[in-house]
């Protein structure tokens, strides 16, 4: 089976694709500092958590089958390369000099240093098995296969989301909510009125304690009259 097919390595690009799209949306946010949080403190963490976690869950299976040959010839100076330019980023490029606020920032965030380094590592990996490494394994079960996208539950989601975005700001919390859960709910197999109607109490519940009374946010449960 190809190596950069099995269901581990695409979760760790899904991984990346989200961390790095983070990034790009919310680089206009003001970072702040850890005492002193901007809108994207949190925001930017979560996106070097997710491209770290998802290099790491790329990484993993394509080391774990990779042949001595290939460990040698491409794991190893690629590691040795990693390590030196992440200390040449850190130490060297502050000495230097330069005017791009990007590269500062890069210089200056160990965690995002780390998550780039990561990113990098899996794109040149990936680049360098395909052309001098081992792309296929012959070892059963090594991968696990990715199975057809099911699109009935995609579908359905995805509609029961936009929905309740369109319904939120007009009707309120509680006609949304009802909204998205039954029309989340006809993408499973079985349809159980009972259960959605125990989801509908459960969830508006916790969000009205959670979102009304717990933080006090400024939204309708139900539009002109609470």
């Amino acid at each position: 089976m190809n190596r950069l097919l099995g269901k581990d390595f695409l979760s760790g690009v899904m991984f990346i694709a989200f961390g790095v799209g983070a990034l790009w949306f919310g680089r206009n946010l003001a970072l702040g500092t850890t005492v002193r949080m901007g809108p994207g403190y949190v925001p930017h963490m979560l996106a070097n958590v997710m491209m770290l976690l998802g290099s790491a869950i790329c990484l993993s299976p394509l080391f774990k089958t990779a042949p001595q040959r290939e460990k040698e010839t491409v794991w190893i100076p690629l590691g040795i390369a990693a390590i030196v330019f992440m200390l040449a980023v850190r130490f060297l490029l502050p000495m230097v000099g330069h005017d791009s606020p990007w590269l500062k920032q890069l210089s200056n965030d160990w965690l995002l240093l780390v998550a780039v380094t990561g990113v990098l590592g899996v794109l040149f990996t990936s680049a360098l098995v395909s052309s001098i490494g081992n792309l296929r394994t012959a070892e059963e079960g090594a991968f696990d296969t990715v199975e057809p996208p099911k699109w009935r539950p995609i579908t359905m989601v995805t509609v029961g989301i936009i929905v309740f975005a369109l319904l939120f700001e007009t009707t309120g919390m509680f006609p949304a909510l009802v909204a998205l859960i039954l029309i989340s709910s006809l993408g499973g197999d079985e349809f159980k009125l009972v259960e959605v109607i125990g989801n509908i109490i459960v969830l508006t519940i916790l969000c009205v304690i959670v979102f009304k009374v717990g933080l006090g946010m400024n939204i309708s449960v139900i539009e002109g009259i609470w």
